[in-house]
C-alpha cells in the first residue's frame, strides 16, 4: 500500500508539473487552483498516506486501506477537474468541483478511521 501511495503521489506531481508548464507556456494561469489541488492533495497527501502505511505496522492491511486509496484518488482527480473547469468559467463544472470536495472529505474520514483504529504504534528506530 505504501509503495502504491508513493507512486500515485509522483504521478500526480508530474501531472501538476505538466499543468504548470502548460500554464507558463500559454500565460493562462486560470488552472492554478487545480494545480494546487494536484500538488497539495495529490503529491502531499499521498506521500503522507504512504509514509503512514510504511511506518505503522498493520495499517496497510486493514480492510479500509484499499477503499481509502481509491476514494482519495477519485476525490483528488474529480476535484481538480471541477476546479479547472470552474476556473475556465464553465458553470457545468461547479457541481463536479463540489462532488470532488465531498469525495476528498470522505477520503480523509477513511484515513482518520484507519489512523485512530490502528492499534500498532509507529515503529521506532
Amino acid at each position: 500500500m505504501a509503495s502504491l501511495c508513493f507512486r500515485t503521489a509522483v504521478i500526480l506531481a508530474l501531472i501538476a508539473a505538466g499543468l504548470a508548464l502548460w500554464m507558463t507556456a500559454t500565460r493562462d494561469f486560470r488552472a492554478l487552483p487545480a494545480e494546487v489541488v494536484l500538488n497539495l492533495l495529490g503529491w502531499g497527501s499521498f506521500m503522507i498516506y504512504g509514509l503512514y502505511y510504511r511506518s505503522v505496522a498493520g495499517a496497510a492491511t486493514v480492510r479500509l486501506a484499499r477503499p481509502h486509496y481509491v476514494v482519495a484518488l477519485v476525490g483528488v482527480v474529480v476535484e481538480a477537474i471541477g476546479i479547472a473547469g470552474t476556473a475556465w468559467g464553465n458553470p457545468f463544472f461547479d457541481p463536479i468541483r463540489i462532488i470532488g470536495a465531498f469525495i476528498v472529505a470522505v477520503g480523509f474520514i477513511l484515513f482518520a478511521t484507519i489512523v485512530f483504529g490502528t492499534r500498532e504504534a509507529a515503529s521506532q528506530s
